[in-house]
């Protein structure tokens, strides 16, 4: 049954609660990339959830590309059979990625055209398929993800649309360009110009965008007014704090290295953090969580760092830190390996990118410094104080539990779904 404007007053009529009525929205979700149980990175871990708890109340049908190079086929797989058991329908459209359509992205990139991964997940047949989506399975709600996916809101003129955002690419690629010099750096402003753009194009299309953090949120606005934008901030918890304890003297770092900023903060902090910290403190461990890291990095490994590669467990993993850090240089949104290392009870050493957004306070509930000097002392004094690590892991904890919970997240998207369809 569809849920129309009319329908929902009809409903109401007849006495039915707001609780079954909710249950009559059906919502198509359109990612760019295959999400489920054991998903490897922060964005597929943030959209995951909030399938699960979108499919509480609602019935779901789910589009996506596959075979995008941000996981193996195999796990591809396994997260696909994860995801059916939460939707009604699932299709697939193969990633034609190519050497050729890298080239052409980098040239409208350049001619301030489509950002270079807006024009990578730029398919005809995508296109079709959403179309054909949307007649058969008729949506009360698009609900599409990522950045890069906004384009596809032209197809969408018949159906209510939310653009779930993530990560403003406008703000993550302002500071990536801010990084880069020469021939890159100029690439870099090109390919921000390109997103500011795009950015303000597209999502005044939508009846509701959606982000992380009010800062995303801010900036938006301020890219094109009449764009309809709420924070409603990350839904991400465990439902038990892990049973782990902090392994002496080790340091934690976990990430997905398809995302250039953990690339980028990873290099800077084994470049010029490490070898600091390893002077004052020679048996300090520092261990990396994550698939497939390059491998110029991983050369890097010696009796001191470890690349641990996907784990299992990764709130046991951060449990197991006695610092957890998070030197990201760029990036944008709430920064999900922050959230989940606190969640998990570790203390946190971060820079001020990588904790924005989540409310925690300097020498409160993290250390927060943005120069390697102030990284690599404030790791040091937490491995040498084991009640500073207390102090600040128990507060972490007690933030994040407060201010991340998925069922506050559900009630916020609620309202504005409710909004939407009536």
């Amino acid at each position: 049954m569809r849920c129309s404007g009319r329908l929902s007053l009809s409903a109401l009529n007849l006495g039915l609660s707001y609780m079954e009525l909710k249950k009559r929205l059906r919502i198509l979700i359109v990612s760019p990339f295959v999400y489920g149980s054991g998903v490897a990175h922060g964005g597929g871990v943030v959209c995951f959830t909030q399938l699960q708890q979108l499919a509480k109340h609602h019935s779901i049908a789910f589009l996506c590309f596959t075979e995008t190079k941000l996981d193996s086929p195999e796990n591809e797989i396994k997260q696909l059979d994860g995801i059916k058991d939460y939707c009604d329908w699932v299709e697939t459209v193969p990633f034609g990625f190519s050497k050729n359509k890298s080239i052409m992205a980098n040239i409208s990139s350049l001619a301030l055209k489509l950002p270079r991964a807006a024009y990578l997940w730029h398919s005809s047949e995508f296109s079709s398929t959403l179309l054909s989506a949307i007649i058969k399975y008729k949506p009360d709600i698009v609900w599409i993800q990522f950045p890069q996916m906004a384009q596809y809101v032209s197809v969408c003129s018949s159906v209510k649309t939310v653009m779930d955002v993530q990560d403003a690419y406008s703000i993550s690629c302002f500071r990536r360009a801010r990084l880069k010099n020469g021939l890159r750096g100029c690439r870099e402003w090109f390919d921000w110009l390109c997103w500011v753009r795009y950015e303000a194009r597209f999502y005044e299309q939508f009846s509701s965008v959606l982000t992380l953090s009010e800062q995303d949120a801010t900036v938006l606005r301020a890219l094109n007014p009449a764009t309809q934008v709420t924070s409603t901030g990350l839904p991400l918890g465990f439902s038990v704090p892990p049973a782990a304890r902090p392994v002496p003297f080790r340091v934690g770092f976990a990430g997905s290295f398809a995302h250039p900023p953990n690339v980028e903060g990873l290099t800077w902090f084994l470049d010029c953090i490490w070898p600091r910290i390893i002077k004052t403190i020679p048996e300090a461990r520092f261990v990396v969580a994550g698939r497939n890291p390059p491998h110029a990095l991983v050369a890097r490994s010696d009796t001191t760092v470890e690349f641990a590669g996907f784990v299992p467990d990764i709130a046991e993993f951060y449990a197991s830190n006695s610092v957890t850090v998070v030197p990201l240089l760029s990036g944008g949104g709430v920064k999900v390996k922050t959230v989940e290392a606190m969640l998990a009870g570790s203390a946190v050493v971060s820079t001020p990118i990588g904790i924005e957004g989540t409310g925690a306070q300097n020498r409160l509930n993290a250390l927060i410094a943005a120069d390697a000097d102030g990284v690599a002392n404030a790791v040091i004094s937490v491995l040498r104080d084991s009640s500073l690590r207390d102090c600040l892991a128990a507060a972490a904890l007690s933030l994040a539990s407060r201010n991340f919970s998925v069922d506050a997240w559900g009630e916020k998207v609620d309202a504005i779904l409710a909004g939407l369809v009536s």
